[in-house]
């Protein structure tokens, strides 16, 4: 179960399309109203005896820890709580709701009730809205805000798990003289075009996002620094091969790289892009369109 966006008032009813009650006692449904039989795909309310296990309609959900709060629940410890989570329709396709649980009599005993709103066609549009947040308009690629929280994250598994990760900081060279020369317009497709070279470069494993104008990083897990280097070499290339099309010819450009790897080191995300970052600044003060490891600096920039 998932803890769902803060949902604001509903007056005139177009949030919720179906409203159903459902009740069980440890996750054996004991009663279903038709609404809520259209919800999760059933079609007509069946009878007692074919009523499914709640647990199997549920996507996504640890069994056992729920039925550790339905037993908490009953025994009074824990409070009823409001969650959303995903049914799984016999048509296979999954339907996403909202449930408020309550304390219940059924039939001379204590049972839970759950009222149930089917939100898949709002969580649908939140989902489309954060996905739309998530992605810079631009290249197509993951925006600063949501790859820090990539980063972090993926992080935190490379050290707990002892797996290496590597970070490549890539800048476009020279390419506030594009703007300058060529326009915003022949820079915003120099952005473009370079973003679907990186994606087109890079393995389903690995992340990619624009960090802030002409700057990118990409986050590449269980990856050792050699093969780092030969990666960002491999599309250090690629990139000095693109050409954008002008009316009067075409333009090319180049990418620095600083690559950085991590091992065992126990160390925040900003401190392991501020190496590779290190890395990028020694390739662009040494000529550009190359690619510099931080591991390799002698006396890494301060």
């Amino acid at each position: 179960m998932i803890e769902f966006p803060k949902i604001q008032l509903d007056p005139d009813n177009t949030f919720a399309s179906d409203f159903g009650i459902l009740i069980h006692d440890e996750f054996k449904i004991l009663y279903v109203d038709e609404n809520l039989c259209n919800i999760i795909g059933i079609g007509k309310v069946p009878d007692k005896v074919s009523l499914p296990n709640l647990l199997s309609l549920i996507v996504d959900v640890n069994p056992e820890q729920a039925l550790a709060h339905h037993h908490r629940l009953m025994e009074g410890s824990e409070r009823p709580r409001v969650q959303s989570f995903k049914v799984t329709k016999p048509s296979g396709k999954v339907a996403h709701v909202l449930a408020a649980e309550s304390i219940v009599q059924w039939q001379g005993k204590t049972a839970i009730q759950l009222a149930i709103i089917d939100i898949t066609e709002k969580y649908n549009d939140f989902y489309q809205l954060e996905q739309q947040a998530s992605i810079d308009s631009l290249s197509g690629l993951t925006t600063r805000n949501r790859f820090e929280t990539i980063l972090s994250n993926e992080l935190s598994k490379a050290q707990k798990l002892s797996y290496p990760i590597s970070c490549l900081y890539i800048d476009i060279d020279d390419f506030k003289l594009i703007n300058d020369t060529y326009g915003h317009q022949t820079g915003d497709d120099v952005i473009r075009l370079f973003a679907d070279c990186c994606k087109s470069s890079i393995r389903q494993s690995d992340f990619i996002g624009r960090w802030g104008g002409e700057e990118f990083i990409i986050l590449l897990p269980h990856t050792t620094h050699q093969f780092a280097l030969l990666l960002a070499e491999r599309l250090r290339w690629r990139v000095s091969k693109l050409e954008v099309d002008m009316p009067h010819g075409a333009i090319s450009f180049t990418v620095s790289i600083g690559v950085n790897t991590l091992y065992d080191e126990v160390i925040s995300p900003a401190c392991v892009l501020n190496q590779a970052d290190q890395a990028l600044a020694y390739a662009k003060r040494h000529g550009k369109d190359q690619v510099a490891s931080y591991k390799k600096l002698d006396t890494p920039d301060k």
